[in-house]
C-alpha cells in the first residue's frame, strides 16, 4: 500500500464517540490507550527520526490513531514570521503559503497562544479562540479558503523565543474533532513531543541560520499595522491596537478588557480607524490587511457578499 492510499484509508475513518483501532471500533469510554498505540506505525516513526521520511511517517502514525485531513509543522517565533518545516494538505492552490506565512499567522489563535503561558500543551481551536473568532473575517476567509473545519494543535517550547507547533486539521467534508480525539492526542503528546524535538532541532537551526541575514527586529502586530498605516492614513498606535484585536476576532467588550479602556472608548477608536482607512466594516478591514500580505502577482481577494 502506498503512503497516500494508507493516509486516505486512515483519514477516511469515521470520527465520533467511538475510536477505531486494529481490533475494531472501541467505545471511547472503554478505550485502553496503552493497547491503542499501533506498534507498526510507532516503529516506522521512531526509525525515521533524522531521515527525509520523518514527516510522512509522522502523518501515518497520527492518522492510525486519530483521523486527520491536514498536517502542518511550523515553528512560531516572537521575532518574526514562522518557520515552515512541513505542510501536508490536498488543497490547491496553496493558500497556507500564500496567506498564512505572509502575515495572516498573526491572527492565528495558536500563534497567539505561543506568545504566552499556553505555549506548552495540546489545545483544540475552540478552547483558545477569542469570543468572536468564528464570526471573524479571518475565520470566514482564511479558514474557508483552506477549507478547514476544526483544528487540534500541540505546542512545544523549543527555547525562550521559539515554539514548535504541530497542527492537525479537519476539512469541511469531515466532522469536528470529538473529546475522544482530543484525549487521544493528549495521550500521545509525550511521544509526539519527544520525536518532534529530536527530529526538528537541526532543521530549526539551519532555518534560523538561513534567516539570520534577512530577519529584521521584532515588532508586535499592532506596531506593524501602525508602521504600515500611519503615513498613508494617519492611523495612531491606539487605533492600530484596536485594528489588531478586531482582526483577531475580539468584540468591543473584549478589546476594552485587553486595552484597559471602556467599550465606548473602543467604539470611538473603531469609528476613527474606519474613517481614516475609508472602510465601513470588519470585512473591509480584513481585506485591506490580507491583500497587503498577498504576493504582488496574485489578484486581490474580493469582499465576500
Amino acid at each position: 500500500m502506498t503512503l497516500s492510499s494508507a493516509i486516505g484509508d486512515m483519514a477516511g475513518r469515521e470520527a465520533g464517540p467511538a475510536v477505531r483501532c486494529d481490533r475494531g471500533v472501541v467505545p471511547a469510554a472503554a478505550l485502553d490507550h496503552e493497547a491503542w498505540v499501533n506498534p507498526g506505525t510507532l516503529a516506522g516513526l521512531v526509525t525515521s527520526i533524522g531521515c527525509d521520511s520523518f514527516f510522512d511517517q509522522l502523518l501515518v502514525f497520527v492518522c492510525a490513531h486519530v483521523p486527520i485531513d491536514n498536517c502542518v509543522v511550523v515553528v512560531f517565533t516572537s521575532m518574526g514570521r514562522p518557520l515552515i518545516l512541513h505542510q501536508w494538505s490536498p488543497q490547491e492552490p496553496n493558500y497556507f503559503k500564500m496567506m498564512y506565512a505572509q502575515g495572516a499567522y498573526q491572527l492565528d489563535p495558536f500563534y497567539l497562544a505561543s506568545l504566552d503561558d499556553r505555549r506548552d500543551g495540546v489545545h483544540c481551536l475552540s478552547a483558545i479562540s477569542p469570543d468572536n473568532f468564528e464570526e471573524s473575517d479571518f475565520f470566514e476567509t482564511y479558514y474557508r479558503k483552506v477549507q478547514m473545519r476544526d483544528e487540534i494543535g500541540l505546542l512545544v517550547p523549543y527555547d525562550r523565543h521559539l515554539t514548535l507547533h504541530l497542527s492537525l486539521g479537519r476539512r469541511l467534508s469531515s466532522p469536528v474533532f470529538t473529546e475522544a480525539d482530543l484525549e487521544g492526542i493528549r495521550f500521545l503528546e509525550p511521544l509526539l513531543r519527544a520525536v518532534l524535538l529530536r527530529h526538528c532541532g537541526s532543521l530549526i537551526e539551519r532555518a534560523l541560520h538561513a534567516q539570520s541575514t534577512s530577519q529584521g527586529a521584532a515588532t508586535t502586530f499592532a506596531t506593524m499595522l501602525a508602521d504600515r498605516w500611519a503615513e498613508p492614513f494617519g492611523v495612531t498606535m491606539r487605533e492600530a491596537e484596536t485594528a489588531a484585536l478586531i482582526l483577531r476576532g475580539h468584540s468591543n467588550t473584549s478589546i476594552g478588557l485587553v486595552l484597559d479602556i471602556s467599550p465606548e472608548t473602543v467604539k470611538v477608536h473603531r469609528k476613527n480607524l474606519y474613517a481614516k482607512l475609508r472602510i465601513s466594516s470588519p470585512t473591509e478591514l480584513f481585506m485591506l490587511f490580507i491583500n497587503q500580505m498577498m504576493p504582488l502577482d496574485l489578484p486581490p481577494i474580493a469582499v465576500r457578499s
